[in-house]
């Protein structure tokens, strides 16, 4: 990590509580889909509602959050959301019908919304925009870190003291993140901000709509979430149906999925180590090589299954990594950018924005590619979305500098829209 992100307090509280608060939800994940799935022997849709529940309320309610995010003290949002999803996942421990499940489920999303673009605000407070590139990539490899160690952990809970455990110690996770957002400052003297702006801030509907006007302003920024967003519905496409692909292994694949959740993880981590060093002279350059990389990666993937079962344990736990660092290199850069180019005022709309589209595009392709693979096959499906991923990549390589205004550098220039930054 760089040196001067080691001497920033206030970052090192800031990233302490979101790495103990993402090793939870990791553990947590698990323990769900153990619950729902194998205890109360839940059927396929039921998983599927399981995962929907904690993604659908973002849409509906992420840019809200995001003007909240805004309007209010972030540190309190944030310890607030902490210790009211602690509550809520004891309630998920001790539920005993799947609807009180989903119920918890989607609450405990809507704080989660709340939670995300405060943090990005905080930290775009607490970073300055020299040291964001590493502050974001650090951020990352802790979220993709307890990616690999959190469903171990919840193994070892769930198969040795049972599933409640997982809960117990998510719940605690929750807290511990709260503690340590004490150490964080309350809202430091934020950046002058535009005349539109300050008669938008009378209500939060004002707010909200200044926070999609402000991503109009800036071509890079609006192009930059269109494409990212276009690429991870394509890529839930297949990635959703990934456990359907594996059922073409014979005998037992689980841990084949283990290898390869724990590999994508160990990519982006990989990712964030490299960008972490790496500068990043075009955000849109760095999405559409990220997307051709999956796409090629998916083709084979689809293509490979039915090889001897040695050639799949080596080569799809490999495959995975190479998804996970593919991702990494879009993911990041793009996260950079938004925080360059957003002043301190706008960051929780834009990132209350961000998360709403991102996240409508993940749960359309997660539905599209099971409509997908019924129609074409789970091998076709693979195919059909890789070969979109790389047409993406390069279509959107082609017509980059058209399409965002200008190149975006590492400090976030931006030509004539630079002046947006406010």
């Amino acid at each position: 990590m760089n040196r001067k992100l080691l001497q920033c307090k206030e970052y090192m509280y800031l990233l302490s509580a979101q790495a103990i608060s993402n090793l939870g939800d990791w553990l947590d994940i698990l323990a769900l889909l153990a619950l729902v799935g194998l205890k109360w022997h839940g059927s396929p849709i039921a998983v599927s509602i399981t995962m929907l529940c904690l993604a659908v309320p973002s849409i509906v309610f992420g840019s809200f959050a995001g003007v909240l995010a805004d309007r209010f003290e972030r540190k309190h949002l944030m310890i607030a959301a902490d210790i009211l999803r602690a509550v809520i996942v004891i309630g998920v421990a001790f539920s005993t019908q799947l609807w009180q499940v989903y119920a918890l489920l989607c609450v405990k999303s809507l704080f989660a919304a709340v939670f995300e673009p405060a943090k990005e605000g905080k930290l775009k407070e607490i970073v300055d925009d020299e040291l964001m590139q590493p502050a974001v990539a650090t951020s990352e490899l802790i979220n993709n870190g307890a990616k690999i160690v959190g469903p171990i952990i919840s193994g070892l809970l769930v198969a040795g003291i049972g599933i409640q455990w997982s809960f117990y110690l998510d719940s605690l996770s929750f807290l511990a993140s709260a503690a340590l957002l004490l150490g964080v400052p309350k809202s430091v003297k934020r950046a002058k901000v535009s005349v539109e702006a300050s008669e938008a801030s009378a209500s939060l509907i004002g707010q909200f709509k200044a926070g999609f006007t402000f991503m109009k302003k800036i071509p890079a920024l609006l192009t930059g979430l269109i494409v990212f967003a276009v690429m991870i519905l394509v890529l839930q496409l297949g990635d959703s149906q990934f456990v359907v692909l594996l059922r073409e292994i014979p005998g037992d694949p689980i841990h084949v999925l283990g290898w390869i959740m724990a590999g994508s993880g160990a990519g982006v981590v990989i990712a964030s180590l490299y960008l972490n060093k790496k500068e990043i002279r075009s955000c849109l350059t760095a999405l559409t090589l990220a997307s051709a990389g999956l796409g090629a990666g998916y083709i084979m993937a689809g293509l490979c299954i039915h090889l001897p079962m040695l050639w799949v344990s080596i080569l799809y736990p490999a495959a995975g990594i190479v998804f996970g660092f593919c991702f990494g290199m879009g993911l990041i850069p793009f996260n950079v950018m938004a925080q360059k180019l957003t002043p301190s005022d706008y960051t929780g709309r834009v990132f209350g924005t961000i998360s709403s589209v991102t996240t409508l595009a993940a749960v359309t392709g997660m539905l599209g590619g099971g409509f997908l693979t019924e129609w074409f096959g789970v091998v076709n499906t693979y195919v059909i979305s890789g070969g979109l991923l790389v047409l993406i990549g390069v279509i959107v390589y082609s017509f980059r500098k058209r399409m965002q205004g200008g190149e975006i550098n590492a400090k976030g220039d931006a030509g004539p829209h630079r002046e947006a930054q406010g």
